[in-house]
């Protein structure tokens, strides 16, 4: 199988994909030149419009000392002394039954291979938390992101993320944004900084398609048994030693390996029948118990070292008629 499918093995790929999402959703407002920039404008005291993450240190403090660098990231590390900051951090996946059959569609390729697609639905629940160093500035950016999520998602895209040809979707939530508490922490070693922080919280639904190939089957050819006389002897493929065949009707015989000085012989007519070429049908005719025989023609006349059967005997199944 060329990509083996797991939900489970999915589940990191899927947070990874909504957070940069999300991160680049909350950027196109925050940017000044994001698509979305003139959605919060309209919607936000000048306040709020501060806050930006275009900036470098030196434009702040020479080009733009009404604007403030807001720090946009998803881990810890790329956030760490930074403010005022937003960070994006994931709390929990929920693998999600998407029905009866995963599959949602298939196809076999002229060489045999085959591909198809697997639905994929998670939930990402995420954590989204403000932090700046008064507690006005922090309440006015977690409100921003409330806003950003619910209820201007809707007016925008309906709450849903994608990017051209992206094999997936984020869909945001249309209720269930939870703003929380503020909280202050003193830093260590500083007790005259306090940082003010709080979070919104939020569960996003993720949906992609993985696709799969199968390669084509590749067949091994059977070893032939040979017997003791040196010849092969065929495999029956619908035929086992002490079948019962019931009366009224005849049985196909589905053989492989016979040769072409192969024929098929029983050991007492009166109990059934059997064609000799193909197509093989055993005919039953009474109860009882027999023999189907295969014989090669070609085989010279016994020389008396096989004493018990003849030198054209290939090999016999036992088998029982029933009524």
């Amino acid at each position: 199988m060329k990509e083996v499918f797991s939900n489970y093995r999915m589940a990191d790929k899927a947070v990874t994909i909504v957070k940069s999402a999300v991160q680049k959703y909350i950027d196109s407002f925050l940017n000044p030149a994001g698509v979305n920039r003139n959605y919060l404008t309209a919607s936000v005291s000048p306040v709020g419009l501060q806050f930006v993450t275009d900036l470098t240190y030196d434009e702040q403090m020479k080009a733009s000392p009404n604007l403030r660098k807001t720090y946009l990231a998803r881990f810890f590390a790329e956030n760490v002394g930074r403010l005022p900051s937003i960070l994006l951090i994931d709390t929990g996946v929920e693998i999600i039954d998407s029905g009866i059959n995963d599959l949602v569609g298939a196809s076999q390729n002229i060489d045999g291979s085959w591909e198809g697609f697997l639905l994929s639905y998670m939930k990402v629940t995420l954590s989204i938390t403000t932090a700046t160093l008064s507690e006005e500035d922090t309440s006015t950016l977690a409100t921003m992101l409330a806003l950003m999520i619910n209820p201007l998602a809707t007016v925008i895209n309906n709450g849903i993320i994608r990017e051209h040809e992206a094999p997936w979707e984020v869909r945001l939530p249309l209720s269930g944004v939870t703003l929380g508490q503020a909280s202050s922490v003193t830093l260590e070693g500083d007790t005259k900084t306090t940082v003010w922080t709080r979070a919104v919280e939020l569960a996003c639904e993720f949906e992609t398609q993985i696709g799969i190939k199968v390669p084509p089957p590749v067949y091994t050819p059977l070893q032939p048994t040979i017997g003791q006389n040196g010849k092969p002897i065929p495999r029956f493929l619908n035929f086992t030693p002490n079948q019962e065949i019931p009366l009224g009707g005849s049985y196909p015989l589905l053989i492989e390996g016979m040769l072409l000085d192969y024929y098929l012989g029983v050991s007492d007519p009166s109990v059934a029948l059997v064609t000799s070429e193909p197509p093989y049908m055993l005919q039953p005719r009474a109860q009882g118990r027999c023999l189907l025989l295969v014989i090669d023609r070609s085989a010279k006349a016994n020389d008396g070292t096989n004493i018990t059967k003849s030198s054209g005997y290939i090999t016999d199944v036992p088998f029982i008629i029933v009524r």
